[in-house]
């Protein structure tokens, strides 16, 4: 119960955070994210033992942040050759995370690792899907995906946390928590708040990791039967969203045929189509 009642208090401590976070200017997320993970490089290098996949996972956050930030707080955000670039660092992210599960061993890590690509795959591209909110005082980069998608991308992040490193799932949780409370009200706010919030915990986590232990220790949480259970719901979640996908697609392509060719389209595909349109 009280490792619960601190997940529910750092929730609000990074709802709290983001809106801050949100409302800085380029300056300040570049010496947040920028300046101060190079000055702090070695006194991590000497004072933790962080795996390949943390010091890569750091690094790659942190680019993305200050490239992020320079694109809501400059001109270049404009510019839609810029914004394509977002989806892709996301993919990038998630694709470190999953050839992480792909190289361990078991069908939990290998279920997650295929929820992984399927997510990469479903992702919405194009420089149509993002864009700056100039007209928004604080610049917001809005990403439009799907509230399903956010959830799948949730439910995966944090299994592959849970695999990989239970001890801190507890501490993560209330990072992904925070992002997706936000997403509640603003799906399309979604990708910056979960940016910003993971930035955070990495920079936290890097710093002074037995300081996060020390507030909440998830190690107990570990289960094999949960990391099954939870690599298998996320997988069923990102078939099931990917079918309707397709459906949706389906839908849309018939719906755009003219009518003179309709009787070319394969009944079963229209049938398809209108059950997927109720």
């Amino acid at each position: 119960m009280s490792a619960l009642i601190t997940v529910a208090v750092l929730i609000v401590v990074y709802l709290l955070a983001q809106e801050s976070m949100r409302r800085r200017h380029l300056r300040f997320m570049w010496a947040l994210f920028g300046l101060l993970p190079l000055a702090l490089t070695s006194y991590w290098i000497h004072t933790n033992e962080l795996d390949l996949f943390l010091w890569i996972k750091i690094y790659s956050v942190m680019f993305c942040i200050c490239w992020g930030s320079w694109l809501r707080f400059t001109e270049h955000g404009k510019n839609p050759w810029f914004l394509r670039t977002i989806p892709w660092l996301l993919a990038a992210n998630i694709l470190e995370a999953t050839t992480m599960d792909f190289l361990n061993k078991g069908w939990a890590h290998g279920l997650n690792a295929l929820s992984g690509a399927l997510l990469i795959v479903s992702m919405p591209h194009g420089a149509s899907r993002i864009r700056i909110d100039h007209a928004c005082r604080y610049c917001d980069l809005r990403f439009n995906v799907s509230f399903p998608w956010i959830i799948g991308y949730t439910l995966w992040n944090w299994t592959f946390v849970y695999l990989n490193y239970s001890s801190i799932s507890g501490h993560h949780t209330a990072v992904l928590v925070a992002a997706l409370i936000v997403a509640i009200g603003d799906p399309q706010r979604w990708l910056q708040v979960r940016a910003a919030t993971l930035g955070l915990s990495l920079l936290l986590t890097a710093t002074n990791y037995s300081g996060m232990l020390a507030v909440i220790d998830t190690t107990s949480w570990y289960d094999a039967n949960i990391e099954m259970a939870a690599a298998l719901i996320v997988f069923s979640w990102m078939i099931v969203h990917l079918w309707l996908k397709l459906a949706d697609n389906t839908r849309f392509a018939a719906d755009r045929l003219p009518k003179h060719l309709h009787r070319y389209v394969p009944q079963a595909c229209r049938s398809f189509s209108l059950r997927a349109g109720r």
